[in-house]
């Protein structure tokens, strides 16, 4: 009973041994490989990529040069070839760093003939930028506030409102403001437009 126990014992460490051996990861073992080896597997994954690009035109893949290869990237051909299939299906959305979000103020002058007066309309506005990293620039984000006042001080002007419209991929804040002029008994009423520019780097003129 005891010699049955002790063969029983011996076989299942040898499957066991087996089992283990057997079930080393690919992963081990291609990066373990030979400098022989490597050169073969960049033969293959060189035509590897000659086919996916024939098959997907649009996906322009490029193999790295083989001095750049880390460790982990010498897998099997196979895996190779998943790795360069998936990366055809592979898009970038575009993506907003609120971290990177900043207000910025700018003061812009506009004339405006109020029944044959020539009125300056200081407006300032308040926006937010916020960096877009797929585009690696800043753009407008939102609008918080948009004030103006007769900087000549020959009248009275009342600001009634505005009407922002964000054009240009959001680089262009297109905004209307409206108010009345009064000077001399006499009231008049006006739209002024007036353009608000982000740069790349969020400076908004």
């Amino acid at each position: 009973m005891k010699v049955k126990n002790a063969l029983l014992s011996t076989a299942l460490g040898a499957a066991l041994t087996v089992s283990l051996v057997n079930g080393v990861s690919a992963e081990s073992k291609e990066n373990s490989l030979s400098q022989n080896q490597k050169n073969k597997y960049y033969k293959q994954y060189s035509v590897i990529i000659d086919t996916v690009n024939k098959e997907h035109p649009e996906a322009d893949l490029e193999l790295v040069a083989k001095k750049d290869f880390k460790k982990a990237d010498w897998v099997s051909p196979t895996r190779f070839k998943r790795i360069a299939e998936d990366r055809v299906g592979l898009t970038f959305e575009p993506s907003y760093n609120v971290a990177a979000k900043a207000a910025v103020t700018k003061a812009k002058s506009k004339t405006i003939n109020a029944k044959g007066t020539s009125v300056s309309i200081k407006i300032t506005g308040s926006f937010d930028t916020v960096l877009r990293e797929s585009a690696g620039r800043q753009f407008f984000s939102d609008v918080n506030w948009v004030k103006s006042a007769d900087s000549t001080d020959k009248g009275v002007w009342s600001q009634t409102g505005y009407t922002p419209t964000l054009i240009d991929g959001g680089r262009t804040y297109d905004i209307t403001v409206g108010g009345k002029y009064t000077q001399n008994g006499v009231s008049s009423t006006h739209n002024i437009p007036v353009e608000f520019y982000c740069s790349a780097t969020g400076v908004v003129s």
